[in-house]
């Protein structure tokens, strides 16, 4: 039995790109080999330190004038989770933001649902404002990200933090992906 599958697929190897290598590889091996688990909702951010989820341009928990937060880095931050259904999402946070007329997007993946300018300028831990988006997503992988026009470092204008090199956008004190019971809150736009 495995030499006729080292035959067969000895046949279908000869005279085949690499891109449909790859193509034949992941039909035969990778399709129902490993199903990626659906995110549980709801996902709290604050939480866990790491992450539940893949998070990416977030730094570590931190803590400040007993204030939990963390620093969201520009000019990206991005959330990846897997959903088994299609369903309506609220992306919930309270932010403070340290550069005065800061623009935010936030981005589902690659569109643009939501955008929040002229952003003003909060102290980092008693400025919070609380920020709602709601989100139609589709069964399969989901990427949500955060876009900032400004962050630190990106100019001398940017710049609040020259000791920390990293490229510090806004604080934020809680963000979590849940299942709306209500209609979105007015905030800020």
């Amino acid at each position: 039995m495995a030499n006729m599958k080292q035959s067969t697929m000895r046949s279908v190897i000869r005279g085949r790109s690499l891109a449909g290598l790859l193509l034949i590889f992941s039909l035969t091996c990778c399709s129902d080999a490993q199903k990626i688990p659906a995110t549980a909702l709801p996902v709290d951010l604050m939480a866990f330190d790491p992450p539940s989820i893949q998070a990416t341009g977030f730094r570590s928990v931190e803590r400040a004038a007993g204030q939990d937060f963390r620093w969201v880095l520009g000019p990206r931050a991005v959330l990846k989770l897997y959903l088994d259904a299609p369903m309506r999402l609220v992306l919930a946070f309270k932010a403070s933001n340290p550069i005065e007329g800061q623009d935010m997007a936030v981005i589902l993946n690659g569109l643009r649902v939501r955008e929040f300018t002229n952003i003003p300028k909060t102290d980092r831990l008693t400025g919070f404002k609380n920020y709602e988006v709601l989100l139609d997503v589709q069964p399969g992988p989901v990427e949500i990200a955060l876009e900032f026009a400004q962050y630190n470092h990106k100019s001398p204008d940017d710049t609040f933090a020259p000791e920390d090199k990293d490229p510090l956008a806004m604080t934020i004190s809680g963000l979590e992906i849940t299942q709306p019971d209500h209609e979105p809150r007015d905030c800020p736009r």
